[in-house]
């Protein structure tokens, strides 16, 4: 065995020299042809959004384009303004390429800095984490992929011994996906039960890893609930067993048990997390596998199969959605068209009941106020009556479209598959919907009486999606259809030192109180009392 970080010479058993090229040039085959076919793939629609948002001034600390109101940087704090840059899509191919070059000197760890850093099949692991990449492209997630690609430089600084600069680039890399370093971490815990359990070196890596996971959540707070169906619960339990049969030896061998524990918990406590949590299964486990275990290949090929199974479905299942959808810029000018000649839509809200997969999110969200979006734990937290049971009814659609200020629904003649119950229930008709517009697969629905964004006595004056403008009459207190946030902050135009007091509803909107009245302006604002406080100074005085 080598020591002191030296490099072996080359064995008859090593590849060729030039097919270690091979894995990289198939990332960038395929990244270059997502970027010239530019898919209009579901979690990439999100992106694009955040991006647009990001370009027309929105910061980390309020959007006023969804869900009423909703921080941005609880979603990335980098990506954004990384894809204002350069283009989500751009973003997302860069990152893939990132990692496709990561990957051959991370499969290949030698000696050096730590004794587990020796990989049993370094050829199939590089490949492995080129495919990782490549399939988390298709599905178009950039912020996990920007995470993953700095997560990854992480890996191969502690790989060499530099264990601080690990620890930092994990901190980066939950700037841009918290789960990216969560899930270095949920690998990483293993090795506390082995001989390196006292290794200064670990310890950092952990601390760095949480580090990651924290900063974020101590910044923004903890999201609403993402889902996590029995299904992928299966899938994740099935690949856990499987990676556990091949990894043998102490301590990779605790990395699947303590993974599907971990997974049974975020499985039955609701939580942010949710069926993210498969990514680590069926992307980072595989290469897990490969690198640490020692079993026969065909032991270790059989089973991986039900994470190649999954992986293959999700990223084939994407490709499908955008296959039968067919959204394109075109698709939604006709109604974006219509939405805009109609009058008074800047102190209300549209809700979208969108196409396969969710480009309205972005196609109309940088135009016009959207009463939800493209977020799965902010509509779970804000939009009940569309996840529990029997919850939408006539009547209670009737009190949310209200509650949100919704004066236009768009139904899609294809709607969301989560979204159908929604669409029927439109279609069938209700005495407080009535039709003004359709066509090119879209029907247009006006909402009678529709409440306003900013009600009287209060004044809305101008709009954009970093800021709203409000002439406040006097002292009283007065309710807005905006969503509390730490960061929401209210100042006066003749006085920027003055604050006006938003304070939080039962239900989880706003109420203002000015001490003087006059012309307020309401945007995101990141500082330290939005950290540690969640009422301005203004409020308690």
């Amino acid at each position: 065995m080598t020591t002191g970080g030296t490099i072996p010479r080359r064995t008859l058993s090593d590849p060729p020299a030039w097919t270690r090229a091979l894995p990289f040039l198939v990332a960038v085959v395929a990244a270059v042809a997502l970027v010239v076919v530019r898919p209009t793939l579901g979690d990439l629609q999100a992106a694009i959004a955040r991006e647009e948002a990001a370009r027309s001034g929105v910061g980390l600390g309020y959007w006023f384009g969804w869900y009423g109101g909703v921080s941005p940087g609880s979603y990335s704090l980098i990506v954004p303004a990384l894809s204002a840059l350069v283009g989500s899509l751009a973003l997302l191919a860069i990152a893939t390429l990132v990692i496709a070059l990561l990957a051959h000197p991370i499969a290949h760890l030698r000696p050096g800095a730590t004794s587990a850093a020796l990989s049993a099949r370094p050829t199939m692991t590089t490949w492995a984490i080129v495919v990782a990449a490549i399939l988390n492209m298709m599905s178009g997630r950039v912020a996990f992929s920007v995470g993953a690609a700095i997560a990854l430089a992480a890996v191969l600084a502690y790989g060499h011994g530099r264990s601080l600069l690990a620890a930092v680039l994990l901190v980066v890399a939950g700037l841009a996906s918290p789960l990216a370093p969560a899930f270095v971490g949920l690998a990483a815990v293993a090795f506390l039960l082995g001989p390196d359990r006292r290794s200064r070196d670990l310890w950092s890596l952990l601390v760095g890893a949480g580090l990651g996971v924290l900063v974020p959540f101590a910044l923004f707070g903890a999201p609403g609930a993402q889902g996590f169906p029995w299904t992928t619960l299966f899938w994740v339990v099935l690949i856990g067993v499987g990676s556990g049969i091949a990894l043998t030896a102490t301590p990779h061998r605790y990395i699947a048990p303590i993974a599907i524990a971990v997974a049974v918990v975020v499985f039955a406590i609701p939580n942010g997390v949710g069926s993210n949590l498969s990514r680590f299964f069926c992307l980072v486990l595989p290469c897990l596998v490969l690198f640490f275990s020692r079993r026969s290949l065909v032991i270790v090929l059989v089973a991986l199969v039900p994470a190649v199974s999954y992986a293959g479905f999700v990223a084939v299942a994407d490709q499908v959605a955008v296959a039968d959808s067919g959204d394109s810029e075109s698709d939604y000018a006709p109604l974006r068209l219509a939405l805009l000649q109609r009058p008074g839509l800047i102190n209300h809200r549209v809700e979208l009941i969108d196409a396969g997969t969710h480009a309205g999110s972005h196609e109309l969200g940088s135009l016009v106020k959207l009463a939800r979006g493209w977020e799965n734990q902010s509509d779970a937290r804000f939009n009940p009556i569309f996840y529990a049971e029997g919850a939408l009814t006539p009547l209670s659609y009737r009190q949310w479209l209200t509650e949100n200020a919704v004066s236009w629904v768009a139904v899609s003649d294809k709607p969301l598959r989560q979204a159908e119950k929604e669409a029927a229930l439109v279609r069938r008709g209700l005495p407080y919907l009535s039709e003004t517009w359709r066509g090119d697969g879209w029907t247009l629905y006006r909402v009678a009486n529709a409440a306003s964004v900013v009600p009287a006595p209060l004044r809305l004056i101008t709009e954009t999606p970093s800021e709203m403008v409000v002439d406040v009459p006097d002292t009283g207190t007065h309710p807005i259809q905006i969503r509390p946030n730490r960061y929401l902050v209210a100042r006066s135009v003749e006085d920027p030192t003055r604050t006006a007091c938003l304070a939080s509803t039962s239900d989880e909107w706003v109420t203002i109180r000015a001490s003087e009245p006059g012309r307020y302006t309401l945007q995101g604002a990141l500082s330290v009392r939005g950290v540690l406080a969640e009422l301005s100074p203004s409020c308690t005085s």
